[in-house]
């Protein structure tokens, strides 16, 4: 797994880090408030697997953390803290945290907590949508593996229904290319590999085939990756949306 803790005391990140029973897991440190913030708003949020946080924060708190996350991504929380009561833990799960661990903990037991939250999310994600699905006037069965227009019908690969489920369940949020390529192509993104940038081409151009405008809704964001968008999420226009 790839791993975000997010803790300032020194120590006890040092004890996690170097006691961490998992020797083939990466953990990321983040010591404060604002490097939190500037990951989560960047998108990057999503490149890791799991996150744990620690309430408190020398410039800010961990709920507020878990509360700007949860409203960019539903990646899997784990909070932990030496204070709280029964009733602030409540609190916390109910805010949308997937665990809630009290110091002094076991970090075989943090890491089994996270490793438990980590495996129902994947299995959620990738569970077939049951959903209709539409990029513009262009319809996606990710069951079949096809795009559908007009009475004519396109084929997907399995890596290209992977990127559009990625790509919809973060429906109108930009997808970096390090998320896509880890949770659609499963492996670690290289700058220097440009084969999310061909798998994405193939895509636009088999929804052209099928409508020319739809291809407008999967958008590339300069620098960062690519956003899918649908009519319903254009508001006060009926223009075609336009790549960033």
């Amino acid at each position: 797994m790839d791993i975000l803790l997010i803790e300032n005391d020194d120590l006890v990140a040092k004890t996690i880090i170097h006691c961490w029973p998992v020797p083939g897991d990466n953990i990321r440190l983040l010591s404060n408030y604002s490097q939190c913030l500037r990951t989560i708003h960047s998108g990057e949020i999503d490149v890791f697997d799991g996150v744990i946080v620690d309430i408190h924060l020398p410039d800010g708190n961990g709920l507020e953390i878990l509360r700007t996350v949860r409203r960019h991504s539903g990646i899997p929380l784990i909070l932990i803290s030496g204070t709280g009561t029964a009733e602030s833990r409540a609190s916390a799960l109910d805010a949308g945290a997937d665990d809630y661990v009290m110091k002094p903990f076991s970090v075989r037991e943090l890491q089994a907590r996270l490793t438990r939250v980590v495996a129902k999310s994947v299995s959620m994600r990738f569970e077939i949508p049951r959903y209709a699905l539409a990029i513009g006037s262009v319809n996606c069965d990710l069951t079949s593996r096809a795009l559908t227009c007009g009475g004519k019908t396109v084929p997907l690969t399995d890596l290209e229904a992977r990127l559009v489920s990625e790509l919809n369940r973060n429906h109108g949020r930009v997808c970096s290319k390090s998320q896509l390529s880890k949770h659609a192509c499963f492996r670690e993104y290289d700058p220097r590999d440009k084969t999310l940038d061909v798998y994405i081409s193939r895509l636009r151009r088999k929804i052209g085939e099928l409508d020319s405008q739809s291809v407008e809704y999967l958008q590339t964001v300069r620098g960062v990756g690519y956003r899918l968008i649908t009519p319903m999420g254009i508001s006060g226009t009926s223009k075609s949306p336009k790549s960033t």
